[in-house]
């Protein structure tokens, strides 16, 4: 139901975030990491138990529960909540009409890297497992015939793949300025050597979680 995760997740972390927020005011939960990772790790087993959302969201909760009783707060999931509930705030809002994703913004995000030195790579056809000679700097690499058939009318209508070498934050960092969600595939295993794999969906709209960019700002 990949329609309504960007949804529903956003459900989760809102209303788990909420409920705390209003126990703490109540002096029910202590303002602390202990306390308030001990808080989501009974909240999210608890949503868990009662079917509380719907099921394109299970594995999200499942992973939440086993990370935060493995790691306790080493597991930060305050802040992994805050900042899923920012991303998609910012660009897939649950009270706002989806935008499209256009080919201008796709040239947002390749003009940014291109500015930052970065060696990107769009006219090559991809068949089979390809290398690029970039030394090791940082790179990103669209196939050529999947740029010329996943949009129509400027707007992308199919799912695409990029791939990516060096500062993946930083790539994160510009793509979200550039009001497009990456959706990590694999982190340096590719059709592209040494590259990750990120898939980007029309509207932004994946049934998956999409990666985090840096909280702060990398110079």
């Amino acid at each position: 139901m990949s329609s309504i995760y960007y949804q529903e997740i956003q459900h989760v972390v809102n209303q788990s975030l909420q409920e705390m927020r209003e126990q703490q005011n109540r002096g029910r939960v202590p303002k602390n990491a202990l306390s308030e990772t001990h808080f989501l790790v009974h909240w999210v087993t608890k949503a868990l138990k009662t079917h509380q959302f719907d099921r394109c969201v299970v594995a999200d909760l499942v992973k939440w529960q086993k990370l935060g009783r493995t790691k306790g707060t080493l597991s930060d999931l305050l802040n992994t909540f805050i900042r899923i509930s920012e991303l998609y705030a910012q660009v897939t809002p649950i009270d706002r009409e989806r935008e499209p994703l256009t080919e201008a913004d796709f040239e947002t995000l390749i003009h940014g890297l291109e500015s930052q030195d970065w060696i990107v790579e769009i006219d090559e056809e991809l068949s089979g497992k390809v290398r690029l000679e970039s030394e090791g700097e940082n790179s990103l690499v669209f196939c050529s015939k999947q740029l010329a058939t996943v949009f129509e009318n400027e707007q992308l209508v199919a799912p695409i793949s990029c791939y990516v070498r060096g500062d993946h934050q930083r790539f994160l960092q510009m793509a979200t300025k550039a009001g497009i969600l990456m959706h990590k595939q694999s982190d340096y295993k590719s059709i592209v050597k040494y590259h990750g794999e990120y898939v980007i969906y029309p509207k932004n709209i994946a049934s998956q979680l999409a990666e985090m960019p840096p909280l702060t700002d990398s110079k």
